[in-house]
Parts: structure tokens; sequence; C-alpha cells
């Protein structure tokens, strides 16, 4: 299953772990996409499904519309860079801050917060 998933993970995300300028999709079709998804899908029920968490589903769609676009506009960036630019400064102390602020902010009882657990 991890093999599966790394696959994907591969596909989505490997333009962040390539230190150059480049299409966000070298093969330039959603073709190239459309049959990598295809063959995990189908890889993933194959092997029992998995049930990831809402998170990563919204992650990915948010990927995969994001890269749809900067195909259609034929980006050429330095994806590693740009990403690295974003999180050089990521303070987990600051996030925990905010999120604890704006939850509070939101009526969200405190005590559910500190019960909730990590997802498997």
């Amino acid at each position: 299953m991890i093999e599966v998933l790394n696959r994907w993970a591969l596909f989505v995300y490997g333009p962040l772990l390539d230190d150059r300028k480049r299409l966000i999709q070298e093969k330039r079709s959603g073709a190239y996409g459309a049959s990598v998804a295809e063959s995990v899908h189908r890889d993933i029920r194959r092997l029992g499904g998995v049930r990831p968490p809402r998170e990563f589903v919204f992650m990915d769609r948010a990927a995969i519309g994001l890269g749809s676009v900067f195909m259609h506009l034929k980006a050429e960036i330095n994806w590693y860079r740009l990403f690295h630019e974003l999180i050089d400064d990521f303070d987990e102390a600051v996030l925990v801050a905010r999120q604890t602020s704006a939850l509070a902010a939101a009526g969200v009882p405190a005590p559910v917060l500190a019960n909730r657990r990590p997802r498997r």
C-alpha cells in the first residue's frame, strides 16, 4: 500500500522535490495524470482500500486543481524554491496559538480540542 500511495505522492508533489525551473507536469498532458490516478486507484482497491483523512482529500484536490491551472498557463517555475520560501519561517508555536485563538473565537469548547485524538 505504501508503494502505491508513494506513486501518487511523487506524481502530485514531485515538482517540489526537484530544485530546478520546470513545468508542473513535464508530460504536457492531463492524460498522464489521469493514467497515474487510474492505476493508483485500481491498486488501492485491489489492496483493500484506504480511508484518507478529510484534510488529505482537500489538499489533494487543491493540488490537482492548481496543477491543472499551472499546466494550462504553461508556467515554468522552480517549485522547490517557491515551496521552501513559503515554509522557511514556519513556526509551529505560532500556528498553534493562531488556531487556538480562532477555535475559541468560533466557540469550540477547549476540552473538545484537548480530547481530540489524531486519526490513524
